[in-house]
């Protein structure tokens, strides 16, 4: 009986221990993303690298209002969603920072009705009400003549802030071939169902690719992308400043630089999704 009483403190504190080291999330790297191709790209292509290199990637898909209040609130170490531009929007309290840029999607026109894939002259389109994407969307347009951006839509510093997203006509001078069409900004997150109400819609690649059937047999026009272009509106890594330099980031950052990752995407989104990978901790 001595030696089971013994025996029995032993035996409790290495379960204990046992159960203390579950617990440990110091090698759990938690991210919440957008379903596609985001989440895809994590779950797919990223988390092997992390497995190999001593980290546990748990990926949650979460809607992109959400993400940035999420990691500032400490329920994730990053999100990945979003370009610079927007998150140059965010005012929370706590700051967020830039990790490293990942991948670029390229904007597009989708056609409500694959039979009309041609603009025309009265013609309806919608765009999101987001202005850092707005601007976008409009140079989009404007690449094939068929709108000019008018100059009073920029400040003084030349941002694009006085632009009315409740009057977007107003902001534009459709060329004579377009004089009749029209623009709508509504909600991200209601573009994919609100289409089929518009001739024509230009909608976030990841919102595209979730939402959209067939996504790419709607596609009417794309953005022509320059250098500048890909590299100010790649999608990146957002984590809290002060973790900037912590372990966790530094070797997401650096599974996301993998060679393999631009080989991934590139097989599994064609050209509708660019790699462009910038490490930013340097």
């Amino acid at each position: 009986m001595k030696k089971i009483a013994i025996l029995l403190p032993l035996t409790l504190a290495l379960v204990g221990g046992s159960l203390a080291s579950c617990g440990d999330s110091s090698h759990t790297i938690s991210v919440c993303a957008s379903e596609i191709p985001h989440a895809k790209i994590l779950n797919e292509a990223v988390k092997p690298l992390l497995k190999s290199a001593g980290y546990d990637l748990n990926v949650t898909v979460l809607d992109w209002s959400l993400q940035n209040e999420a990691v500032a609130s400490g329920d994730y170490d990053a999100n990945y969603f979003q370009h610079a531009p927007y998150l140059a929007t965010y005012d929370g309290t706590v700051p967020l920072a830039a990790a490293c840029k990942v991948h670029f999607e390229v904007l597009c026109l989708y056609a409500s009705n694959v039979s009309h894939k041609t603009l025309a002259d009265g013609d309806s389109i919608e765009l999101v009400d987001d202005p850092s994407n707005i601007e976008r969307a409009l140079k989009l347009l404007a690449s094939y003549n068929v709108l000019t951006i008018n100059a009073a839509d920029y400040d003084a510093s030349g941002n694009f802030t006085n632009f009315s997203i409740t009057n977007p006509n107003s902001g534009v001078t459709f060329s004579s071939d377009y004089s009749k069409c029209s623009l709508k900004c509504i909600k991200e997150s209601s573009l994919c169902a609100a289409l089929p109400d518009y001739s024509f819609g230009i909608i976030p690649g990841n919102t595209a690719m979730t939402g959209l059937e067939n996504y790419t047999s709607k596609i009417a026009l794309s953005e022509k992308v320059d250098a500048a272009t890909l590299d100010l509106r790649a999608n990146l890594i957002a984590v809290k400043k002060d973790n900037l330099k912590s372990a966790k980031t530094l070797a997401l950052v650096k599974a996301l630089g993998d060679a393999s990752i631009g080989t991934y995407i590139s097989k599994t989104f064609g050209d509708s999704v660019i790699y462009h990978y910038v490490d930013l901790l340097d």
